[in-house]
């Protein structure tokens, strides 16, 4: 295995959580500037990204700088579907939240009960992939379940969450826009990651799927909540806007 790949990775295990740390301290500071109704985006924001940065100090802990881990052929997938269970449910929560009142609540329960099939199945594909060291029968069905489950997702964005804007201002619209690409295409390195184990079980192939999962987690995590607070700051923007315009 080349040695440059394993010190990066675990280089990226640091990012990692010098990243999500980041976030969470940018998140909680901006809390108090947004509108009371919208606090709670801001808040959701910093607690994913506390926890996650919890989980990368302790994968970091144990597969980092100064460790062999990734040298021996361990990795941190256990962790990361820790990770994803507890947080992913925070994250898909910003739809409802972004899109308040009675819609909100039906599709929250959509999104959050689809995305945790989706982290049970993969877990238990990869944990039938990793015992056999190679692909399975019960792998492949489980992943064929939980890429079901990702696309349900997407399927539930863009008809109830698309029909459910349909009367917000224009920067919610845009701003729900932005949020949903995340899931398609920020959220297709997971699938991939985990079909490269179906047919290969190359260790380097498999550490430089650690080193992507880092920074996708971060691009996932934090960038995702960067863009919900940019839409509310436009919505307050626009509001204001509206409001000077009526007073003339």
């Amino acid at each position: 295995m080349q040695f440059d790949l394993i010190m990066a990775t675990q280089f990226s295990f640091l990012m990692g959580f010098l990243g999500m740390a980041g976030g969470t301290l940018y998140f909680a500071l901006i809390k108090n500037s947004l509108p009371l109704d919208s606090q709670s985006n801001a808040a959701t924001s910093a607690v994913y990204c506390f926890m996650a940065a919890l989980m990368y100090a302790f994968i970091n802990y144990k597969y980092g700088i100064g460790t062999d881990a990734l040298s021996k052929g361990e990795y941190p997938t256990v962790l990361r579907y820790i990770d994803w269970l507890v947080t992913t449910p925070l994250l898909v929560l910003k739809f409802p939240q972004m899109l308040g009142g009675e819609d909100a609540t039906a599709v929250a329960l959509l999104v959050i009960v689809a995305d945790v099939m989706m982290i049970l199945f993969g877990f238990a594909g990869e944990t039938s992939i990793n015992a056999a060291r190679g692909a399975t029968v019960a792998g492949w069905a489980l992943f064929g379940v939980g890429c079901l489950a990702w696309l349900f997702i997407i399927f539930v964005l863009y008809t109830a969450v698309t029909n459910a804007a349909a009367n917000k201002l224009a920067p919610v619209k845009i701003g729900l826009s932005r949020l949903k690409l995340f899931i398609v295409f920020g959220w297709a390195i997971y699938p991939l990651g985990f079909l490269i184990t179906l047919i290969s079980n190359s260790p380097d192939v498999r550490v430089a799927r650690e080193l992507i999962y880092n920074f996708a987690d971060l691009f996932n995590k934090v960038g995702f909540g960067m863009v919900a607070i940019y839409t509310i700051q436009q919505v307050v923007r626009e509001q204001k806007i509206r409001e000077a315009m009526a007073q003339l």
